[in-house]
């Protein structure tokens, strides 16, 4: 007869915080549905690629065009001298290794058109976005492509805990942000389009 073996453990929710498993959550916060991504106005084509801002598309041109024109050139004659410093050889290879990437980026991204008219009130890539957090405090944000996340203090990338959570909310609405440190509400008190 074979062994008997105990049934499995039930295995917690990792979406539901621990704080509030078997908890009632508030009725008070408004229900936002999943997020989905912005999508260009009917009959136009969709990019294949990532999406970029017509400004972040700019600052990254910008950027390739100062690796290409200055960095480099600058680097080069570094690489020739009998005794060289790696550590000139090593910045040489990232900058290359950068320019590479930020021009196969800016052949392959589309450019986001701010048409006002396609604008319909929600959050989508590429919108400045009002938010309140929970002591009351006011920033605004602009959800972008991962790429041109750094190029300000204003840009999230659209991957961050905060971007998904705002991605098709309303002016008015709360979402819940799933941040590695527990979530937290996220009042949408302004949207603007790109």
């Amino acid at each position: 007869m074979p062994a008997r073996t105990a049934p499995p453990a039930p295995v917690p929710d990792a979406r539901v915080p621990r704080s509030t498993r078997g908890r009632r959550r508030s009725s008070a916060a408004v229900v936002v549905p999943a997020p989905r991504p912005s999508r260009p106005a009917a009959g136009a084509p969709w990019p294949d690629g990532p999406v970029l801002t017509v400004d972040g598309r700019n600052r990254l041109q910008e950027r390739a065009e100062r690796l290409r024109g200055e960095t480099l050139p600058e680097l080069r004659p570094l690489l020739s001298e009998w005794q060289r410093d790696e550590r000139a050889v090593a910045e040489f290879e990232r900058a290359q290794a950068e320019l590479d990437r930020l021009e196969g980026l800016l052949a392959e991204a589309g450019t986001l058109s701010g048409d006002p008219e396609r604008f319909d009130g929600r959050v989508e890539l590429g919108a400045r976005v009002v938010v309140e957090t929970p002591d009351g405090e006011r920033t605004t944000v602009r959800l972008v492509h991962p790429e041109e996340a750094f190029l300000d203090d204003e840009r999230v990338s659209m991957t961050s805990p905060l971007a998904r959570a705002l991605l098709g909310a309303r002016i008015g609405h709360t979402v819940w942000v799933a941040a590695p440190a527990g979530p937290w509400p996220c009042r949408v008190v302004d949207v603007l389009p790109d």
